[in-house]
């Protein structure tokens, strides 16, 4: 079998990377020959204007795309192309231009960039569903993509053009959602209901725990640092929860916020047991999922399905997470606790029910890592991605064959 992968790798790499590349990698290993292409945005307005500008302008629909991937299915000849991200240098076109090679596509929804300008149905740090069902030319006004008026009005214009081209409708053969919650709110959003799948992510089997997380004294936060991520109601419940100098938080990742979080830590008085690791090698990253009592998924917007909440379950380990998204159907009764996103006395009540009870702690964590091998393993994965594949490639007799180019 043969599969083009085209995945628009991101600026600051981050989980969808992570999941498009670990997808690519387990075809592979079971004997799919596999295409991928990932490109990125490169094009820096302050080095090079007028790339720059080229690359927004097209990020619509490009044609120069549209006429490379057309070439690529005549030379490859792949049974079926999977896109993971296409914004902004991929766009789009890449639907059209496999769709008139007739070779079917599936398109993974990470996240919500098909029905709202920042893709993550959210404003100021807070939910926000109000383009849902709608163009989002709202987003322009509000500047919700980057604070910026015209990149907001550049995805606006690539989701209106794509919806008038019948983009989604007509020229893709399968979706991926990586939970119900997705699948709800991207059926709400005008995708044909019977055109998705749901798929949840994987990551690679590490094996049985060390040691159980009522051996650590650490609760975990891996992810960017940024507003909708919700670290500093986190600092705020470390501080309300009082646990005597004799837990601590760790806070894996960077972003925009960590200056402001980390003098925010020293504000409360809670800098001796908080530590700010910055951005941490994958394999690092997993030998502290490990090691810790407790994982906290404290977001205050819709979450699709967070890499790290499935490495939390293969490590064994118990979880603390907000009510959103697909957190609330993901973090199960049996696995861990959650919390009303945004409200610290929440979480810091959670955070210290499982400091002071390690039998609980232990008892989520070891159902927790039975739910990884239950559902989200590498081979159970693999499985799903080729029923999908079959299912796309037997829908492309229904889909619509003549070139818009």
């Amino acid at each position: 079998m043969r599969v083009l992968v085209l995945h628009n790798r991101y600026r600051e790499l981050g989980g969808e990377d992570a999941v498009a590349n670990s997808e690519v990698q387990l075809l592979r290993r079971n004997g799919v020959e596999v295409r991928f292409i990932n490109p990125g945005n490169e094009a820096d307005p302050r080095v090079d204007l007028r790339g720059a500008l080229a690359l927004a302008f097209d990020s619509h629909w490009s044609r120069r795309q549209y006429d490379s991937i057309r070439a690529l299915c005549r030379e490859f000849r792949p049974h079926v192309a999977h896109v993971h991200n296409f914004w902004m240098r991929l766009t789009p076109a890449v639907h059209a231009a496999c769709r008139d090679e007739n070779v079917p596509t599936v398109q993974t929804l990470h996240n919500f960039r098909l029905f709202c300008a920042n893709a993550q149905f959210q404003r100021n740090g807070h939910k926000c569903q109000d383009c849902l069902g709608r163009t989002p030319w709202r987003g322009v006004w509000l500047r919700c993509y980057r604070h910026s008026f015209l990149a907001s009005a550049s995805v606006v214009r690539m989701i209106a053009t794509n919806r008038a081209r019948k983009t989604w409708t007509e020229q893709v053969s399968a979706f991926i959602c990586v939970s119900e919650h997705a699948r709800r709110l991207s059926v709400a959003g005008g995708i044909p209901e019977e055109r998705i799948q749901v798929k949840p992510n994987f990551v690679e089997d590490r094996g049985l725990p060390r040691t159980p997380p009522s051996a650590s004294n650490v609760f975990l936060l891996v992810g960017r640092l940024s507003a909708e991520k919700g670290v500093s109601s986190l600092l705020q419940a470390w501080k309300a929860a009082d646990l005597n100098g004799e837990a601590r938080l760790l806070i894996a990742g960077d972003g925009p916020l960590r200056s402001e979080l980390e003098r925010e830590a020293v504000r409360i008085g809670i800098q001796d047991s908080v530590s700010f690791t910055g951005f941490l090698a994958r394999d690092r990253v997993l030998s502290l999922l490990g090691d810790a009592r407790a994982i906290i998924i404290p977001s205050l917007f819709h979450e699709c399905f967070p890499r790290v909440l499935v490495e939390s379950m293969s490590a064994g380990r118990p979880l603390i997470a907000s009510n959103v998204g697909a957190l609330d159907e993901l973090v199960e009764s049996d696995i861990g606790l959650q919390f009303e996103a945004g409200d610290p006395e929440r979480m810091a009540e959670a955070i210290r029910r499982l400091w002071r009870d390690p039998g609980q702690a232990d008892r989520f964590g070891r159902a927790a890592r039975a739910r990884y091998l239950e559902r989200y393993t590498p081979e159970h994965n693999f499985e799903a991605l080729m029923k999908i594949y079959d299912f796309a490639m037997g829908r492309q007799e229904h889909c619509s064959l003549g070139a818009t180019a």
